[in-house]
């Protein structure tokens, strides 16, 4: 199988001190969205076994991941944040959800917002950036 993604680790300058300077910054549920993106478009299209890794912080997180057809949500950050009582409380949380939604395996809804399962597939590719821009409403002053 494969994971996608695992974060690339890029130095930053200290202008002050004119030298490298290498920092972990912590992933946030946003940086989760690459990942679960391509794991859509890559479901049901190859019989590799997908995982998904990068920005997963909450049950929320991961259930969005196996919609998109992930067979495995990893996580780090979080865990290292909150101690590995989170899992407990995700298990429950992704069991209360699935009870909720009538699922009673994972295997029930992994995928189902996969770019194959989708009305529109196309709100998987580019065409979807222009959707994006199109329907940005900012404050007055803001490009429109």
């Amino acid at each position: 199988g494969v994971s996608l993604f695992n974060r690339f680790y890029q130095p930053d300058i200290d202008v002050d001190g004119m030298r490298l300077k290498h920092t972990l910054a912590p992933t946030k549920s946003v940086d989760a969205l690459l990942a679960m993106r391509w794991v859509a478009i890559m479901h049901g299209r190859t019989e590799c076994s997908l995982g998904a890794t990068g920005g997963v912080h909450t049950a929320a997180d991961a259930i969005k991941l196996l919609l998109a057809g992930t067979d495995v949500v990893h996580l780090c950050h979080a865990l290292l944040q909150q101690g590995p009582d989170l899992l407990g409380r995700m298990r429950n949380e992704l069991e209360t959800w699935m009870e909720q939604q009538g699922f009673e395996q994972l295997s029930d809804f992994r995928g189902r917002m996969s770019q194959i399962s989708v009305l529109d597939p196309s709100d998987y590719e580019r065409l979807n950036y222009i959707r994006v821009l199109d329907s940005y409403s900012g404050g007055d002053g803001v490009w429109r």
